[in-house]
């Protein structure tokens, strides 16, 4: 099963393919580091929960929204297995 941080990694990745934002663009908006929103998009670090927020509010998207949907992705693949 997939961990949290994974699931979040992917969120972020389509987050940004649906909105169609270049890396540079949402670092701009965040006033994030590109590489460090490459990173959590990857899985490659740990995410600092006040960064990834940071990165959420560019984005216009609810903290707890987006939250809720990680945690209901998880619930549904542990119904699954």
């Amino acid at each position: 099963m997939k961990t949290t941080r994974e699931l979040i990694a992917e969120e972020l990745r389509s987050l940004r393919a649906r909105e169609k934002i270049s890396l540079e663009a949402i670092a701009d908006k965040s006033n994030v580091n590109k590489d460090t929103i490459w990173r959590y998009e990857n899985n490659q670090v740990s995410m600092q929960i006040d960064t990834l927020e940071k990165i959420l509010v560019a984005y216009g998207q609810d903290f707890n929204i987006f939250f809720t949907k990680i945690y209901a992705n998880k619930h549904s693949m542990i119904k699954e297995e």
